[in-house]
């Protein structure tokens, strides 16, 4: 590589999408392809990835690369073209999307600090009167950090600072950090030489010490030898040269999960014919991807990527861990994904069960460190298996032969909160077109747009659409018993009002409550909305308390007593008067999970009731109550969305959902679609043992064709319904969606960007004669106004958006979505 002289760098900066820089490389350094290094960009000093080198001098000038953050490159080259993938598909700048592959902790950003200048400069008269008054108080505290000096300039502050350190009025130092977290290293003892000089007599420790050391592994770790023997022996060993020291690089992170029982193992359980049938396709897959060098991989991966459509309780992630063993026999690993890390320890428990001590967990309340240890455990081929929510997909894994995505129906699996705006179905299978991997997803209420395609022969479809009963050994019967899915009664609660029951529980939820647990069996209550009640109304002159930065109403938490906005988590005391019209008659309006707990324990006095939504989980954790379940000590267990996921208890009989309106009716074309899989999931949690399972449904609109498919799980009725609706819209899977969102302090200002947005995007698709690109909107967000800033959006339709926007310079303050998970 020594005529490697230049670098293509993605720079830490908001630059357009899929841009690099070049550097020269300095000929004290040594740079590699997926190495993190500090260059000069304009006046700062930032963090930068090396793309690619070339030895082709550019016709322009450039600036020399300062120094490499790592001695080591540390990105593969599948993992920089997934980045260059994603830059260019999710419009995001090029070490935005490479940075979640990063080690955790290696991002930083310079230490800019500026003092007052000794040297002669202008005098303050040519200064503007912001800028005299910074300098005045810079003087005055002898030095600032550049943030805080910025801050005094006031508007184009950025651009102030530089010309007054171009005119010598301020000095600039600049301090380039080390890692947040750095790698861990241990001294250890190596034996030198095979005997012992005849000059040199050993005392009885050292001779103990030295003979421990040249037994194999033939190292020592120092820190040990000091404790056993205490530190002169070592220091004497390595004076008389018998033993040296080197350093190695240790982990410290989190131990490997610990299989505490439980949970099946290999070949505990007989499979049945879909299930042998769904695992040889993907087995065939895999043997052929291992034999395929990557040049030689087929342009689509349709004859790689599976969707396995079973039903609650087929048996998906017996199938998941087959396959998962079939690829490390091959020598791979394997990535599987799950929705939410937290909501999934029956999951955790199996897999650990197949690969004890050979599964890596990724989770967010690791600390610092553990992840940073993490990230180089997997790297170094400690783990064959990394199981973790979407981020796990970015891990370090070589040799990858297999990604299973579990629940790949979840709109968890789509990050959009903040840039690479990425869905880790999309990005999983273009990082399987890079490293020849085979890709499974699996569901019991697949997404339209994956039925889709698996339709279509696009995706390849296993289909498993009998449930399994529990039991049954390798040894045993040729052919596992079937079981029948939970039986389901819809509740109109019309014709509960209309009868004078005017409780959140129909009379047949209260009654098959009181009935389970007298059975000494467990129920789950789902509900899609936390807290206690989701509006507080005066009833005297209307007033609905909301947010002060957001448009949306406070709902009404009881433990503690609070109003929380669930969109910024601003949060007030209840208020006992009203602040319009202080009138005192305060009134809490629709119910949440809060509430349902209250009324449960109200029901059934004694009863041992728990809850699992978002609030409960960062208070205790989810995996508590999920245990808790699991045990027998939770009878009752009331929950949101958090509840339909993963769990597999067996005792569970009852499943109540105390309103399947929830989210039925918002602005979104996936409302039906989602309405209806979480009917089917959380139904799926009954009847998985012997006790038969028992499904009540409430609503007020029982002919909704959502809820009726969800009552009678027929994904197929859903489907349906949703791809004819879909087809005459122009909706995903038949067109790309784009969501484009402009958020400013102003309102007038964010209405005025939005509509010029629009203007463009028509002038454009004009220009190039684009009939089948449609725009909705502009429109207000949904909310208006989202932690203080008005929003206003507008939806693109149409085919290839990527390409249509490639070149589309949007302002500061939009976002663009490319296909996304909510338009609101």
């Amino acid at each position: 590589m020594d005529d490697l002289k230049y670098a293509d760098v993605a720079v830490d900066s908001p630059v357009g999408h899929a841009r690099v820089f070049t550097y020269r490389i300095p000929d004290r350094l040594s740079v590699q392809p997926g190495q993190l290094v500090w260059v000069p960009f304009g006046s700062q000093t930032l963090q930068g990835i090396v793309v690619q080198l070339t030895a082709a001098t550019p016709d322009f000038a450039t600036r020399d690369i300062l120094q490499a953050v790592d001695p080591a490159p540390l990105l593969a080259p599948e993992h920089i073209e997934l980045g260059q993938w994603m830059s260019r598909h999710y419009r995001c700048p090029l070490f935005t999307a490479l940075s979640p592959m990063l080690p955790p902790g290696f991002e930083s950003h310079v230490r800019s600090r500026l003092f007052p200048s000794t040297a002669p400069h202008a005098e303050d008269g040519d200064l503007r009167e912001e800028s005299a008054a910074a300098i005045g108080v810079l003087t005055e505290k002898g030095r600032m950090t550049q943030r805080d000096f910025i801050k005094l300039l006031g508007r184009r502050g950025n651009r102030e600072l530089n010309r007054l350190v171009e005119k010598g009025a301020v000095r600039r130092e600049v301090t380039i950090p080390r890692p947040g977290v750095a790698p861990r290293y241990e001294a250890y003892l190596v034996p030198v030489k095979a005997g012992i000089p005849v000059d040199i007599k050993l005392r009885q420790r050292q001779q103990a010490l030295l003979d421990l050391v040249r037994q194999p592994p033939e190292h020592l770790s120092l820190t040990e030898a000091n404790r056993e023997f205490g530190p002169k022996a070592a220091e004497a060993l390595w004076e008389m040269g018998l033993v040296a020291q080197d350093w190695w690089r240790t982990s410290g992170g989190p131990p490997p999960l610990a299989y505490r029982g439980g949970a099946s193992g290999p070949g505990e359980l007989t499979l049945t014919p879909e299930q042998r049938q769904a695992l040889a396709e993907i087995t065939t897959a895999l043997d052929a991807s291992h034999r395929a060098s990557p040049a030689s991989a087929p342009s689509s991966p349709a004859s790689r990527t599976f969707l396995l459509h079973g039903v609650t309780g087929s048996g998906k992630t017996e199938v998941y861990l087959r396959a998962i063993a079939h690829a490390i026999s091959m020598g791979r690993r394997a990535i599987f994904l799950v929705p939410e890390i937290a909501l999934t320890p029956q999951t955790l428990e199996r897999v650990n069960a197949w690969f004890a001590g050979r599964v890596a967990l990724i989770h967010s309340r690791q600390t610092a460190r553990q992840k940073f240890d993490q990230w180089w455990d997997i790297r170094g081929g400690a783990f064959d298996v990394v199981v973790g929510p979407r981020s796990a997909l970015f891990a370090p894994v070589e040799n990858l032969g297999l990604v299973v995505i579990d629940e790949e129906h979840e709109w968890t699996y789509k990050q959009d909160e903040s840039a690479p705006l990425y869905h880790a179905r999309t990005a999983a299978m273009e990082l399987a077109r890079n490293t020849n991997a085979v890709v499974v997803l699996g569901s019991a209420t697949p997404s339209v747009e994956s039925y889709y395609h698996a339709s279509r022969g696009r995706v390849r479809l296993l289909p498993l659409p009998h449930r399994v009963a529990t039991g049954g050994a390798a040894d045993g019967p040729a052919e596992p018993a079937r079981a029948p899915l939970a039986s389901v009664q819809v509740c109109d609660m019309r014709e509960e009002l209309r009868e004078g029951n005017r409780h959140i529980f129909s009379r047949a939820l209260s009654d098959a409550l009181r009935r389970c647990v007298a059975d000494g069996n467990q129920a789950i209550l789902f509900l899609n909305r936390r807290g206690s009640s989701s509006i507080v109304q005066c009833r005297d002159c209307g007033h609905v308390a909301s947010c002060r930065r957001c448009t949306t109403p406070l709902t009404h938490h009881t433990s503690p007593s609070r109003l929380l906005c669930h969109q910024c988590n601003y949060s007030r005391r209840p208020f006992k008067q009203c602040p319009e019209c202080r009138g005192g008659r305060i009134r809490q309006l629709g119910i949440g999970t809060e509430r349902v707990v209250a009324e449960v324990s109200e029901l059934i006095p004694g009863v041992r009731v728990d809850r699992l939504d978002s609030d409960a989980a960062r208070a205790a954790g989810a995996e508590e109550s999920v245990a808790n379940l699991a045990s027998g000590e939770t009878q009752v267990l009331v929950g949101t969305q958090m509840v339909a996921k993963g769990l597999d208890v067996p005792n569970v009989a009852l499943v109540g959902v105390v309103l399947a309106d929830i989210g039925l009716y918002v602005p979104d074309f996936r409302a039906g679609e989602r309405a209806f899989s979480l009917l089917c999931q959380v139904a799926g949690r009954a009847g998985r043992g012997d006790t038969p399972g028992r499904v009540i449904v409430q609503t007020y609109n029982p002919d909704h064709y959502a809820i009726r498919a969800g009552a009678s799980q027929d994904y197929h009725e859903m489907y349906q319904r949703e791809i004819e609706s879909r087809r005459q819209l122009g909706n995903p899977p038949f067109n790309q969606l784009a969501h484009i969102v402009y958020q400013n302090s102003d309102s007038e200002a964010s209405q005025n960007q939005a509509v010029a947005i629009v203007e463009e995007l028509k002038r454009r698709s004009n220009a190039q004669g684009r009939t089948d690109i449609s725009i909705a909107g502009p429109a207000p967000g949904l909310p208006p106004r989202l932690r203080g800033r008005h929003r206003w959006h507008l939806l693109l339709r149409g085919r290839n958006l990527t390409e249509f926007l490639d070149d589309v310079d949007f302002p500061v303050g939009c976002t663009v979505d490319i296909d996304p998970a909510h338009v609101t």
